[in-house]
Parts: structure tokens; C-alpha cells; sequence
């Protein structure tokens, strides 16, 4: 996601305001998406930027390791760093770092240790013929599949915050019951039939089909 406004890229996590169930779907949405996903440094851990720096040097601060000093990436002077550290304020290293995460079972990190995991478990995912599902659906939700000879996995994302609820339809299911590989929460089972299928507001579900 990039602004180019003055050449800046501005960083996911603080143009959403460090509002986590959007950010998880935003990164669910584009890890579910055909070719291959790009991270750019920090992003894994919602680590922010200095818009006081001119052009990309703004997202060029060094990365936050910890809550030390230059956020554990040298022992040089703080005025001999090309770029400066992030260090104060919401997303600075102070209260965002990986050392941090990494102790927090629930951090952003530990999420999306999670969902590059999933991608992994599931070869379908951006390499399998991908196709836009036509299901009872309020038009929020995206629903799309890939599919490969190994098996196929259902994603749908809602891009509203209001819960609802979808029906995709047994012809899309197989031989047996779609189990979940990845959510923003703990859902119901999925039926064999695949309707009645909830979706939090700016919720994600992957399903892995038989």
C-alpha cells in the first residue's frame, strides 16, 4: 500500500491506525491474493515511520529490534546512524519492537508467523487457479478459491465492519467436511453444505477443502 504524494511510502499500521482487525485483513486479503506477497521490513511487527524525514528515507528509520538504544540494530552514536531511529510515539520503538513480540503470544508478529505458515501448509495459495466464487453474499464479502491437484482452499474476506453471514453453497465443498486453516476468530465448524458461514466485521476465514 503506497501513497506517492512527495515519493513517501507510509507504513500500513499507522494509516490504520494501529487498529488490528483491520490490519490483519488487509495482510489476510493480500497473503491470499495470486503471485507472491512483498513485506517490506517492520511490517511484520507494525513498527511506524517518520514522515519528518524527506521522501523514502521516512520509512528507512532503522529497524526495531528492541526498546534500546537504536533499537538494538548498532552501537554507534546515535548521530552517526544515516538514517535516525524511530524511538518515541505510538509505533516507535519504545513501545513497538520485535524483542517485545516475540514474548507476547498475541503480538502482530506472532500473527503473522502464523499466516506465513498457513500459506506454506496450503502450496494452493497464490499458485493454484484462482477464481472469484458467485455465493449468497452481501456484496462486502470477497469470496474466491484456488485450486490445484493437491486439493483446494476457500477464502472470504468481509471489507465491512457489520458481522454477516454467508451462504456459498454445497457445489463449491467436496467429497467430505471443509475444515478451518486460518480466521480472525474461533468460528463454528463449517457445514458440509457451507452455508450459515459467519464472518466477523473485517473478518477473514480460509477453508480448506476435500
Amino acid at each position: 500500500m503506497r501513497l506517492y504524494g512527495r515519493g513517501i511510502r507510509r507504513r500500513l499500521a499507522p494509516m490504520l491506525k494501529g487498529d488490528r482487525r483491520r490490519i490483519e485483513l488487509a495482510y489476510a486479503l493480500q497473503f491470499a491474493m495470486p503471485g507472491t506477497s512483498v513485506l517490506r521490513y517492520g511490517d511484520e511487527s507494525g513498527m511506524g515511520e517518520n514522515l519528518s524525514l524527506a521522501d523514502r528515507d521516512a520509512i528507512r528509520t532503522p529497524m526495531q529490534w528492541s526498546d534500546t538504544v537504536n533499537a538494538g540494530l548498532s552501537t554507534a552514536p546515535n548521530g552517526e546512524l544515516i538514517v535516525p531511529v524511530n524511538r518515541t510515539g505510538r509505533f516507535g520503538a519504545r513501545k513497538v519492537n520485535v524483542r517485545a513480540q516475540l514474548r507476547d503470544p498475541n503480538s502482530l508478529l506472532r500473527w503473522f508467523s502464523q499466516l506465513i505458515g498457513v500459506v506454506r501448509e496450503c502450496p494452493e495459495i497464490g499458485t493454484g487457479a484462482c477464481r472469484v466464487v458467485d455465493a449468497a453474499a452481501p456484496p462486502s464479502v470477497l469470496i474466491h478459491r484456488f485450486d490445484r491437484p493437491e486439493g483446494a482452499v476457500l477464502l472470504m474476506h468481509n471489507l465491512a465492519d457489520a458481522a454477516v453471514t454467508v451462504a456459498v453453497g454445497k457445489d463449491q465443498a467436496g467429497s467430505g467436511r471443509p475444515w478451518e486453516v486460518f480466521a480472525d476468530s474461533a468460528y463454528r465448524r463449517p457445514t458440509r453444505a457451507l452455508t450459515g458461514i459467519e464472518l466477523n466485521g473485517w473478518g477473514y476465514r480460509w477453508l480448506r477443502l476435500e
